[in-house]
C-alpha cells in the first residue's frame, strides 16, 4: 500500500505529465486510509496467433494507523489471494516487527510479476506466507530476517511439515557525487523435512542523471535437495524522457538446470510508460522470446492500462 506521500504528492504532482484537476486524499479519517490498483492487459501472442484481454490485477488496500507506531494492513485481490499483517515500529534503528500473512522480503520484488526472478522462481504474485519478520534501517543500510511456514496459503493455510522457512535480506546504499549505488543480497531456505530448497543471490541498482537513468538488476540461484540448480536474472534499464514519460528496456534469462547445455530461455522487453495524469498509467510493451525449453522464437505485444491511488 502506498504511503501518504506516495498517494497525495508523488502520484499527483511529481509523476504525471499533467497535474490533475482534483486532489484525492487516501485518508478518510484520522485512523483509516485506502488504496487501489487495477491493471487490464490486451495481449497478442505471435506463438499461437491469438489475442485476449486479461484482468491482471485488482487490489484493494485498507490501512488502520492505530497509534503513531502501530498499524494494521489488509490487501485483497480479485482472486483468493490476500495479505493481512500488523507492523510495530518499536525496535531500534527505525526497526519494525511485522507479523501476519505477506510476501517475505527478497530481492527487488519487481513490479512486473512475470519477471523471471519472480514468477519463474519462488515469487509469483499469489505467493504469500504466514510468519514473522524483523527489519532495521540504520542510515544507508536495510536488513530483514524472517521465519515463515514455508507453504503458500494458496495451497495450505497450515504448516503440515516438520520444517520452517527462513528469509534474510541485506541492502547498502551510497550516493557519490552524481552517482547513486545500491548493493544487496537475499537468502531463502525452506526445509520441509523431506525436501530442502535454497534460493540466494545479489541485487543492485545504479542511479544516474539525478534519477533520470536507473538500472535495476537481480540474479538468483534456486537449489533443490535433488541437486538440480536453476538460475535466473532480470535486468531493467529505465530513462525518464520528461515528466510522465519513461522508456524502459528489460532482459530476463532463465536456466532451469545449470548442469544442462540446453533449455535456457531469453526474453527481451521494450516499454513506454506514460502517466498522462495522476493515478493513470498507459504502457505499450513488446517482448521477444528465445525459448530453449520449446526450441522456438516468438514475440508478444501487450497494451496495459493501470489505474491506482
Amino acid at each position: 500500500m502506498r504511503n501518504i506521500y506516495g498517494a497525495q504528492n508523488f502520484a499527483q504532482t511529481e509523476l504525471p505529465a499533467h497535474k490533475s484537476a482534483t486532489s484525492v486524499k487516501p485518508s478518510f479519517s484520522d485512523v483509516f486510509s485506502i488504496g487501489m490498483d487495477a491493471r487490464t492487459l490486451y495481449i497478442y501472442n505471435d506463438n499461437n496467433k491469438q489475442s485476449s484481454f486479461f484482468q491482471m490485477e485488482g487490489n484493494l488496500y485498507l490501512n488502520a494507523q492505530l497509534t503513531n507506531r502501530f498499524n494494521l494492513t489488509l490487501a485483497k485481490g480479485i482472486n483468493s489471494e490476500y495479505e493481512v499483517y500488523g507492523v510495530a515500529n518499536y525496535l531500534p534503528y527505525q526497526g519494525i516487527l511485522k507479523v501476519g500473512k505477506f510476501q517475505p522480503s527478497y530481492g527487488w520484488r519487481f513490479q512486473d510479476h512475470s519477471s523471471f526472478v519472480r514468477e519463474a522462481m519462488l515469487w509469483p504474485p499469489t505467493y504469500f506466507d504466514t510468519g514473522i519478520e524483523i527489519g532495521i534501517y540504520p542510515s544507508s543500510i536495510s536488513a530483514n530476517i524472517g521465519l515463515f511456514n514455508g507453504s503458500s496459503d494458496q495451497v495450505n493455510p497450515f504448516d503440515n511439515d516438520k520444517g520452517k522457512a527462513f528469509s534474510a535480506r541485506l541492502e547498502y546504499r551510497k550516493h557519490i557525487a552524481f552517482l547513486g549505488l545500491g548493493l544487496g543480497g537475499s537468502y531463502w531456505r525452506n526445509d520441509t523435512g523431506i525436501n530442502t530448497v535454497d534460493e540466494y543471490g545479489p541485487f543492485y541498482y545504479i542511479n544516474l542523471l539525478g534519477g533520470r537513468l536507473i538500472h535495476l538488476g537481480e540474479v538468483d540461484w534456486l537449489k533443490q535437495k535433488s541437486g538440480i540448480t536453476a538460475m535466473a536474472t532480470t535486468q531493467s534499464l529505465s530513462f525518464r524522457i520528461q515528466q510522465g514519460l519513461y522508456i524502459e528496456g528489460d532482459y530476463d534469462y532463465l536456466d532451469p538446470n545449470i548442469d544442462l547445455k540446453s533449455g535456457a530461455v531469453n526474453r527481451y522487453s521494450f516499454h513506454l510508460d506514460y502517466f498522462p495524469i495522476g493515478f493513470m498509467e498507459l504502457e505499450p510493451i513488446i517482448r521477444y522470446y528465445d525459448d530453449g525449453l520449446i526450441s522456438d522464437k516468438y514475440w508478444n505485444l501487450m497494451l496495459q492500462g493501470h489505474f491506482f491511488f
